[in-house]
C-alpha cells in the first residue's frame, strides 16, 4: 500500500499544520532511509535554500529517525526513486511538473509502499484532475490518488481560477472532490 499526502500550498510557513504535514510525512519511513525531495515545479534555477529548509522542517518532526536527504535530478530521477522510502512534490508551476512527469514511464510501480506527498503543484500532478490558477481550464495530473483537487481554496493570496474551479466540479463527478485550504492536507492510501 502507497500512503499520498495532499498539501494545499504554502509548506514553507512554520505553523501547526505544516509541522503535523512533515510528521506523517515521515511517520512510517524507517530510520536511515532516504528522502527524495523534487523540485521539478519550481520556477527557480537553484533550490539549495529550499531544499535546507524542507530538510530543517522534516529534521524538526522526524522525532528520534535519522534520514538521508537527496533533491532530484531530471537524469537520476527513476534511479533516486527507487532508493527512496518517502518522496515530497514541492509546489511551483504546476504545468511545468506535469511535463516532466509525464516523460517517465509510469510511475505508480516504482512508488509501490511509500510515502509520497505533494504540495499545490505536487498535489495536483498527483490527482487526477485540479483547476488551473492562470485559465478556465481543468488540468489532468498523473491520477496517482484519484481523486479531484482544490489547492489554495479560498486562499487570499493564490486563489484557484473561479471558472476552472466550476469546471472541475462538472468534471468526473464519481471521483471524490478535496478542497484543500492555504496548509491543509489530506491522506489517502491506495
Amino acid at each position: 500500500m502507497t500512503k499520498y499526502i495532499l498539501h494545499g500550498g504554502f509548506t514553507r510557513k512554520d505553523n501547526d499544520s505544516n509541522r503535523a504535514f512533515y510528521k506523517e510525512l515521515v511517520r512510517d519511513v524507517p530510520d536511515g532511509s532516504t528522502v527524495l525531495l523534487v523540485y521539478f515545479a519550481s520556477r527557480e534555477q537553484d533550490n539549495s535554500e529550499k531544499f535546507k529548509e524542507h530538510v530543517e522542517s522534516i529534521k524538526n518532526q522526524s522525532g528520534e529517525k535519522n534520514f538521508n536527504f537527496l533533491m532530484a535530478t531530471r537524469d537520476n530521477f527513476l534511479d533516486q526513486i527507487k532508493q527512496s522510502s518517502a518522496l515530497y512534490f514541492s509546489g511551483g508551476s504546476t504545468n511545468k511538473l506535469i511535463d516532466v512527469l509525464r516523460t517517465y514511464p509510469d510511475l505508480k510501480p516504482l512508488v509501490e509502499g511509500k510515502t509520497v506527498a505533494g504540495t499545490s503543484a505536487g498535489a495536483y500532478a498527483l490527482a487526477r484532475f485540479g483547476p488551473s490558477h492562470d485559465e478556465e481550464k481543468v488540468r489532468e495530473g498523473l491520477g496517482l490518488v484519484p481523486v479531484r483537487v482544490i489547492c489554495h481554496y479560498e486562499s487570499p493570496d493564490l486563489p484557484p481560477n473561479e471558472k476552472a474551479v466550476s469546471l472541475l466540479q462538472e468534471t468526473a463527478p464519481e471521483l471524490e472532490l478535496v478542497p484543500l485550504r492555504d496548509f491543509e492536507w489530506r491522506m489517502f492510501n491506495f
